[in-house]
């Protein structure tokens, strides 16, 4: 029989402990609120109550504690049950706490792989949110090594480096290897038999008692391992396996797109440095025709470097009087074809011109918008200068053919013409009257031999004796030949070589190109100036303008420079075609330049001329030297 006193001990102990309860439920910070605070309160107060009746019935100073002893007894189960009630709500809670800071946790890393590009911190970030999420002491993510025969560590926790370099596994062999070969994850309670050594010995160091490995997968194809391992007595919880395959997934799908950034990288770096060295100059415009790209091609042609025309609109490297051109027939084009090539007239950082071949494509998204449009661009000045001199080389040889043709019909009918007018002249005294007009019919056929010779010569069927010359004879004839016959108010100015070479010449024919460019010139300064007449021995290279067609080496430069008028522009084309002449009506034939340029042809030399306006014309001619 247990003493009555024993019991109102206990009871008494009961109601004070219950007493300590109420209070620290009232006033200290309470994990529970609103219906579950108000009955916690209520059966330990009624608990509380129990207790106190029972010790003041034992003293004598509630009579009646019986009644309260019987009404109080049956609310004890409902405090038990309460109590019962009160944990699982705890666990619950603590469940949802867990529960919410893992979906924090994947959510904020999740965050912080998608802007990460770097796999080791990819590995890293996935490794420290296992060992914090599961408070794991050990954790580690493996790869496939360059030869793709054995996983190693890239990232770990809780593992020493030595342990970390030699953790090295065949896909199929171990806890881990198995986890990659078959893409499952795999759990284990006895580490030391199922993990390879170093991972055994880090496993006995930390006292783990559980393994488990789980596949990093991309599409069903697996690219890594996440082994991890804990101490305590329970196994991996299914949701912890499912929250370490989320972290596997998410850093599988990081893993990949840091793998795709990088090759775009590479790609982009390679093609950058192809596209910044390339020889043609490569232009990127936006869709508000702002430069976002330029090129050193771009920088070598019009002289502006890539940061002095970043983010301007590209209208610069166009002429101010083709800017408008450009707008209304270039672009519109590009707009409805979506690309154009051809030449088009530019400008460079110093001012000059020169003619550009372009060739644009406009870049568009998938949704047809416009992203860019890339712009090539090579200076083709040279090509359109040799283009127009085949041009003219071809038109010459049309015109000489023609000019050959009528040329020798017009012979016969000369030669018929003077043998006709002499046999007349001869049966007719010298006195008669018809004895003049015989004579100027024989004069201006002879004139009209002269003038198919000239043509002959233009459709290069006119013979040549060729023999050594030298120019400077030539020049000196034809020199004392101008002061006889040209204006007082001309001076004439010659610089002969001294040591002039020779070349292979007909000397009529050189004594021809020479009068007929002085004739011009004369023709040109109609209030005098100066002629000036110079010879000179030059060497060709390659790289010289005169050298297309000629072989390099030692030649001949004979000069004929006037301070005349100069020639018009629009007559520049067309000042070596046969009949073409900018003098007056029957005052020149249009075949003195004609038949300079089919001589100098002939002979295998060049021909050019530099020009202004008012300012005069220099022609200057280039032959082989002799051998």
């Amino acid at each position: 029989m247990i003493p009555e006193w024993a019991i109102v001990l206990v009871d008494l102990i009961g109601a004070g402990a219950l007493l300590i309860g109420l209070l620290l439920v009232l006033f200290r910070p309470r994990p529970f609120g609103g219906p579950v605070q108000t009955l916690l309160i209520a059966v330990i107060g009624l608990s509380f109550f129990h207790g106190a009746a029972n010790v003041l019935e034992w003293s004598g100073t509630l009579p009646q504690a019986d009644v309260a002893e019987d009404f109080l007894t049956p609310l004890l189960p409902i405090l038990w049950l309460f109590l019962f009630v009160v944990a699982l709500e705890r666990s619950g809670r603590d469940r949802l706490r867990r529960s919410y800071e893992r979906m924090a946790t994947v959510h904020e890393l999740t965050l912080k792989l998608t802007v990460s590009m770097e796999p080791q911190t990819i590995m890293a970030e996935i490794v420290e949110a296992a060992a914090r999420l599961l408070d794991l002491p050990s954790v580690a993510i493996s790869t496939l090594d360059a030869e793709r025969r054995e996983l190693v560590v890239r990232s770990h926790r809780g593992l020493s480096r030595a342990e970390a370099d030699t953790l090295r596994v065949a896909p199929g062999e171990g806890l881990t290897g198995s986890a990659f070969l078959h893409r499952l994850p795999y759990q284990s309670a006895d580490p030391a038999r199922d993990l390879a050594p170093p991972g055994a010995a880090a496993a006995q160091r930390f006292g783990i008692t559980h393994v488990v490995a789980v596949p990093l997968l991309f599409r069903d194809e697996a690219v890594g391992v996440l082994s991890a391992g804990h101490a305590r007595a329970e196994a991996f919880t299914d949701e912890d396996v499912q929250l370490l395959q989320t972290l596997c997934a998410h850093a599988a799908v990081a893993f990949e797109n840091a793998r795709l950034y990088e090759r775009a990288v590479e790609s982009e770096a390679k093609y950058r440095v192809l596209v910044e060295n390339a020889q043609a100059a490569i232009i990127v415009v936006d869709a508000y025709r702002n430069v976002t790209f330029w090129n050193r091609g771009a920088a070598g042609l019009f002289g502006w470097t890539a940061d002095e025309v970043h983010g301007r609109h590209v209208e610069f490297i166009y002429p101010d009087d083709c800017r408008a051109g450009f707008v209304h027939t270039i672009l519109p084009a590009l707009q409805r074809e979506g690309a154009w090539s051809g030449e088009y007239p530019a400008v460079r950082k110093d001012g000059s011109h020169f003619t550009a071949f372009f060739s644009l494509a406009r870049v568009l998204d998938a949704d047809g918008n416009v992203i860019c449009t890339l712009a090539l661009a090579s200076d083709v000045t040279e090509l359109v200068q040799l283009r127009e001199q085949l041009f003219q080389a071809q038109k010459m040889e049309t015109l000489g053919s023609l000019a050959g043709g009528i040329a020798h019909d017009f012979s016969n009918l000369l030669t018929a013409i003077l043998g006709a007018a002499g046999l007349l002249r001869d049966a007719v005294p010298k006195g008669a009257e018809d004895y003049d007009s015989l004579s100027s019919i024989e004069q201006a056929a002879r004139r009209g031999s002269q003038l198919v010779r000239r043509l002959m010569t233009i459709s290069r069927r006119q013979p040549t004796q060729r023999e050594p010359v030298n120019l400077n004879d030539i020049v000196h004839e034809a020199a004392a030949l101008i002061e006889r016959t040209f204006p007082r108010d001309m001076t004439l100015v010659t610089n002969a070589a001294p040591d002039l070479h020779t070349i292979q010449a007909d000397p009529t024919q050189m004594h021809q190109v020479v009068m007929n460019l002085a004739v011009n010139a004369r023709d040109a300064m109609h209030t005098g100036g100066t002629l000036t007449i110079t010879t000179e021995n030059v060497t060709l290279d390659a790289d010289d303008p005169f050298a297309e067609g000629l072989k390099a080496g030692p030649c001949v430069a004979l000069t004929v420079a006037d301070t005349g008028h100069g020639i018009a522009p629009h007559d520049r084309p067309h000042i070596f075609e046969p009949f073409f002449t900018t003098k007056p009506e029957a005052q020149g034939t249009g075949l003195g330049l004609s038949t300079v340029y089919a001589i100098v042809a002939q002979h295998g030399g060049r021909i050019a001329f530099d020009t202004e306006v008012d300012e005069g014309t220099t022609f200057r001619i280039i032959l082989p030297a002799s051998r």
